[in-house]
């Protein structure tokens, strides 16, 4: 009997001076948790800024895209117009010199003809009237005459206006054409000009998306760091969850050889425990009366999914212990009490807060606590006051950060219930 003894104290003084040893380490290690994840929650909301801008920049980039390729047509129209034109006033500068050459050929032959009369002795009308040999003969040379003199004029005269119309069409197509060489010099600059924005805002994009790179991989590295802390913290409660169950099982064994009837309270836990919630009925609401639901098991934050439920409540309202259990883990140290007080990562972002190991592997935590009334070790009732809910840790307002844990893996409270 007193060997047995003997072993269980020396079980309990080797479990107290290892979690003793470990409880400095873990509160270091759950501070450096709660950091990281106030880090990870800033760079997620770097992250989605900068993918946002990213978004926003590449839409700017795009429209810049369809505004060249909209002037860029512009100026292929224009040019096209242009060659049009310029093959118009080629035709219209083509009948100018047929014009020309019928007015001249049309002046050769009346300078012929002025040379022909010169040579036959300067005769003129007059007296090609007057030669006529009778009144018949004078009617027939004067109508002559004046055919002649008519015909040519007439000649001359609408060649003349056809040239002066052909020009007229000419030079309105010429300022035409101006016109459109002025506005295809004039989308050219603005071609250019589009050009040099959409290398600045190219430039801007790459800018933004090397931001939202950098973002990404703080937040990746970020996430090793804490996935290895989390695995270490683990590590530190199944440790004290062992070394528990080596003091239960000890205490039992004593028991058992010296015939004591005393039930301790204490039970053999079953960690290799299904991780489904099983409700037996005895649970108990750790805030009665109040199912004030401010975040609901597994809601997706912006930096994370929260697998716990809180539950609104005023600052020193009563928490009770929902199941009877042994607290493994307990702060009371916390001295940023209120929302007011900020952010912090005590205990591990928890803040003032209750671990408690029940039955089967079945765990609870209570954070956010404005005042803890057990401690780590302490074996605790069902519906036992554990505390009182306040703001403390990384909280944005009073409330009960509820969390419910099956052989180490977090599940949905509720289904207690």
């Amino acid at each position: 009997m007193k060997k047995i003894l003997a072993i269980v104290i020396a079980i309990a003084l080797i479990s107290a001076s290892l979690l003793s040893v470990n409880a400095a380490t873990i509160s270091e290690l759950e501070a450096r948790q709660a950091e990281l994840e106030a880090q990870q929650a800033e760079y997620q909301q770097k992250l989605n800024d900068s993918n946002a801008a990213v978004n926003e920049q590449q839409q700017e980039v795009d429209a810049l895209v369809g505004q060249i390729q909209s002037v860029t047509e512009e100026i292929q129209v224009c040019y096209d117009k242009i060659e049009i034109y310029n093959d118009s006033i080629a035709e219209k500068q083509k009948e100018i010199d047929a014009a020309n050459v019928e007015i001249e050929a049309n002046m050769d032959v009346l300078r012929q003809r002025i040379k022909t009369i010169y040579i036959s002795g300067d005769v003129s009308a007059l007296e090609i009237v007057l030669g006529a040999k009778d009144f018949s003969d004078f009617l027939d040379k004067l109508q002559l005459v004046q055919y002649v003199s008519n015909h040519d004029e007439e000649l001359i005269s609408g060649i003349k206006e056809q040239l002066d119309a052909i020009s007229d069409e000419k030079a309105a197509l010429e300022e035409d054409k101006a016109e459109l060489e002025a506005e295809h010099t004039t989308l050219t600059e603005k071609q250019d000009e589009l050009n040099t924005l959409l290398e600045d805002n190219k430039e801007t994009l790459a800018g933004l998306q090397s931001a939202a790179a950098d973002a990404e991989m703080q937040l990746s590295l970020s996430e090793e760091e804490l996935s290895g802390l989390s695995e270490e913290i683990q590590a530190y409660y199944r440790q004290q969850r062992e070394a528990l169950a080596a003091q239960q099982a000890a205490a039992a064994a004593a028991s058992s050889s010296s015939d004591d009837d005393d039930d301790s309270g204490s039970s053999t836990i079953n960690y290799n425990a299904s991780p489904s919630v099983e409700s037996d009925g005895s649970w108990t609401w750790p805030l009665p009366g109040n199912y004030n639901y401010t975040s609901l098991y597994g809601e997706q934050r912006s930096y994370e999914s929260h697998y716990a439920i809180d539950i609104g409540a005023y600052i020193g309202e009563p928490i009770y212990a929902a199941n009877s259990g042994t607290v493994v883990s307990s702060n009371g140290s916390c001295p940023h009490t209120n929302y007011g007080d900020g952010w912090c990562s005590c205990g591990g972002g928890y803040g003032n807060f209750v671990w408690i190991l029940h039955d089967n592997g079945y765990e609870t935590i209570y954070g956010h606590m404005i005042k803890t009334t057990v401690s780590t070790g302490e074996r605790v009732s069902n519906g036992q006051l554990i505390g009182y809910a306040g703001s403390s840790g990384w909280s944005t307002g009073p409330h009960l950060h509820f969390e419910l844990r099956i052989n180490g893996v977090k599940s949905n409270p509720e289904n207690l219930y």
